[in-house]
């Protein structure tokens, strides 16, 4: 008899390999269980439970917002928008396409089994989804929040509530999900900045520097970074200057002009509030102003088209170009004139500035300021009757809001327009807001965000050379923020008046 032909001498064949995976995942799991200790036990429970509908992420992510820097805010931003990633592709197509039944209970869980399909783990998705997000924007946060989000994932192995390939393929699914959330921040960052088709006065960019700097901007830990950044352009940083020092700050830039050397660049190391101070030095001559991004909404900067990273924007001055921009003149009573690149502003917003820079409440609420400075604004204020002259026509509101800006973006991150506005085109915009119901109000806020800027009723714009503000009570006027008097006011545009660097288009 033939050696085939023999019986029980057939062919052998191998298992499919799901089979033989699905064998090494319960010899995997099974090993794991072996390896229980109490204090084991009770490390891997707690981490999982914590992690349940991603509570210990959000926390993590509401202790990186509550720092109020820039890139911590950046990174809470990216870990969030990768859990949504991962959580997404995890909990609805790849559990039901694969519809995996959870381990058996002779490998006795250590917590409740939950009823969704087992295959891939979605603790382990969201965890390193979120580490890795944030890891991409901040690395040293990274390190501490990438060993806790290894620690979450394993324990769903520990507890037995997973198959190691469960986890195994959850994680990757989430390092995927981190990577493109980071990016897709990133690109929003970078998109919401405006390139200005300002006039040249064909001069180069100084490689004399003197810094004007805020110790409370968003970012204000990046100055040492951006420093080197500015070394690295082959600029000279001769002296710094604190912001509560503007007139010495004047007075060595008129000394530097009269000597008849090259003009100094003036570096605004802060937000909008310190562009304008610096603004208001050099408008009207030959010193050149650099906006440099370390504050909370930086939207001077983003108007210029300069990049939100200031570490980047600092290295890549040196192949700036000088252009030539406006400016806004407040005209106030008693205090003489302020000029301004971004915005002055009446009403709410007015309110809404005095919370936020209060040092008990930034003290109390940290990240989340702005946010309940706004809300707390928007309930208690209430509207007054205000008299906007201009082009020789007279109109009254009943104003909650009102602003009259230079720069084309605001709201930082979000990147709103003012549609048509420039900071080259010789005019003001102006923005009148009456009292809008909660609906009328989120559809304008919406059609900003996405750009379609649709009319919205009791909202007002206007486009202006110069315009005069007046009303019948109390109110306060704020430029870039900060409250500088009262009104009446007067506005003026100031054509081509401050030299500024910028990228070239």
């Amino acid at each position: 008899m033939s050696r085939a032909g023999r019986p029980g001498a057939a062919t052998r064949r191998s298992p499919p390999l799901r089979v033989r995976l699905g064998r090494w995942d319960r010899r995997l799991l099974v090993a794991a269980a072996r390896r229980r200790t109490p204090l084991r036990d009770r490390v891997m429970t707690t981490a999982s439970t914590l992690a349940n509908r991603s509570l210990l992420w959000l926390a993590v992510a509401g202790a990186l917002s509550a720092t109020g820097r820039r890139r911590p805010r950046t990174a809470a931003a990216s870990g969030l928008l990768g859990i949504g990633v991962a959580a997404t592709l995890v909990n609805g197509p790849l559990k039901f396409a694969w519809r995996r039944d959870r381990p058996p209970t002779d490998v006795a869980p250590l917590l409740p089994l939950p009823r969704t399909f087992s295959f891939p783990s979605g603790h382990a998705a969201s965890a390193l989804a979120f580490a890795t997000g944030v890891t991409a924007a901040l690395p040293a946060a990274g390190a501490a929040v990438v060993p806790v989000a290894g620690t979450v994932a394993y324990s769903r192995v520990h507890t037995g509530v997973h198959y190691p390939s469960d986890v195994a393929v959850g994680a990757a699914v989430g390092i995927g999900a981190g990577v493109l959330a980071a990016r897709v921040v990133d690109r929003v960052r970078e998109s919401s900045v405006h390139h200005p088709d300002a006039p040249d006065p064909a001069v180069p960019i100084p490689r004399q520097a003197v810094l004007l700097a805020s110790p409370h901007a968003g970012s204000a830990e990046d100055l040492d970074v951006a420093r080197a950044g500015l070394a690295a352009a082959g600029l000279t940083v001769v002296r710094t200057f604190d912001v509560g020092e503007v007139d010495e700050l004047a007075r060595h830039v008129d000394a530097a002009l009269a000597s008849g050397e090259e003009p100094p660049l003036v570096v605004a190391a802060g937000g909008d509030g310190t562009v304008g101070l610096a603004a208001g030095v050099v408008a009207g001559t030959a010193a050149v102003l650099f906006p440099l991004p370390l504050g909370t909404s930086n939207d001077v900067a983003r108007s210029l088209g300069i990049p939100p990273d200031a570490a980047q924007a600092a290295a890549a001055v040196g192949g700036y170009r000088v252009c030539e921009v406006d400016a806004g003149r407040v005209d106030l009573a008693g205090r003489g004139a302020l000029t301004f690149l971004n915005a002055t502003t009446v009403g709410v917003n007015v309110a809404f500035a005095d919370l936020a820079t209060e040092k008990t409440v930034r003290d109390r609420f940290g990240g989340l300021t702005y946010p309940i400075a706004a809300a707390r604004a928007v309930r208690a204020y209430r509207p007054f009757r205000c008299t906007v002259e201009h082009d020789g026509r007279e109109r009254t509101f009943d104003v909650v809001h009102l602003s009259v800006s230079n720069a084309p973006v605001f709201g930082g991150l979000l990147g709103f327009r003012v549609p048509g506005a420039d900071l080259t085109d010789g005019l003001l915009d102006v923005i009148v807001v009456e009292r809008l119901s909660v609906g009328r109000l989120v559809l304008a806020v919406a059609d900003a965000a996405v750009g379609r800027h649709r009319p919205v009723g009791r909202v007002h714009t206007l486009r202006v050379r110069s315009l005069r503000v007046a009303c019948d009570s109390d109110q306060d006027v704020a430029v870039d923020g900060e409250v500088v008097g009262g009104l009446p006011v007067e506005f003026t545009v100031l054509p081509r008046a401050v030299r500024v660097a910028c990228p070239r288009g």
